[in-house]
């Protein structure tokens, strides 16, 4: 039964709307708070595993903010505003969003393809345009390198991925065995 109805049954508008807002409040007050504990459960639960501590910082605020943001859809919901317009008002953010971090996002997907597939090592002495160094780290946005003149190089796994990577180790490639 929707709310209006039960306000033209009982002919007590006014009675209806302060119980809707009251009722608003104390989901938006439970959701507040639900929200908060679970950002601290998961910094509790991560703080013991060798997760770096801004991941874990990141992680309890994207928990935090998705059960925020399901509490102000349940509210609206509550409101009388459309879920379907909402949610879809969210997809046109998730889009411009998207688009604004278009060159973040190609570099974490660099970074993953780069992590799984490990076209190099740790250590390796790698070729990328004009800098030749020793491998330090290949993380989610970037690998850095170390060149002989002891020059940190952090190249975005954007143009890792997009460029030629010389992989100049000297590290033997186990090859197929062939049955002749």
């Amino acid at each position: 039964m929707s709310w209006e109805l039960i306000a033209i049954a009982t002919g007590r508008f006014v009675e209806a709307w302060a119980f809707r807002l009251a009722l608003c409040v104390f989901i938006a007050l439970l959701m507040w708070r639900v929200a908060a504990w679970s950002r601290v459960a998961i910094q509790r639960a991560t703080v013991s595993t060798a997760a770096d501590p801004n991941v874990r910082l990141l992680t309890g605020r994207l928990v935090y903010g998705v059960v925020l943001v399901i509490g102000l859809v349940w509210v609206l919901g509550i409101l009388g505003v459309e879920q379907a317009s909402l949610i879809a008002t969210f997809g046109v953010f998730g889009l411009a969003l998207s688009l604004a971090t278009q060159d973040i996002l190609k570099s974490f997907f660099a970074g993953l393809y780069l992590l799984f597939e490990r076209p190099f090592l740790i250590g390796d002495e790698i070729q990328i345009k004009d800098h030749i160094g020793r491998v330090e780290n290949v993380g989610f946005r970037a690998t850095s390198i170390r060149t002989a003149e002891n020059v940190l190089v952090i190249v975005p796994n954007s143009l890792v991925f997009a460029e030629v990577v010389s992989n100049r180790s000297g590290r033997v490639v186990p090859e197929a065995s062939s049955e002749d």
